[in-house]
């Protein structure tokens, strides 16, 4: 019976895992689909637009790493240390 808990178990934490990837690449998705500029939209816009875009990217690139920090922790790897974000443009 223990044993039947324990699978059962890891099996909802991998659920609960792959819930978190969806939404991440969801939110991969969301901010990379090209959506066209607002007509007459000002320089000032589109610099903020990109800006926005790029600040989510890294965002997301954050949630990716804090992830894949826990699941090495949960497998009992030391972390490797703070990781530099750098956002490709």
């Amino acid at each position: 019976m223990s044993e039947r808990l324990h699978v059962k178990e890891m099996v909802m934490q991998m659920h609960e895992r792959n819930l978190v990837l969806m939404n991440i690449l969801r939110d991969i998705a969301e901010n990379e689909t090209h959506r066209p500029a607002a007509t007459g939209a000002t320089d000032e816009e589109s610099a903020r637009r990109v800006a926005d875009k790029e600040a989510r990217r890294a965002e997301i690139l954050g949630e990716i790493f804090h992830m894949l920090r826990q699941q090495d922790l949960a497998r009992g790897k030391t972390a490797s240390g703070p990781v530099k974000l750098q956002v490709l443009r």
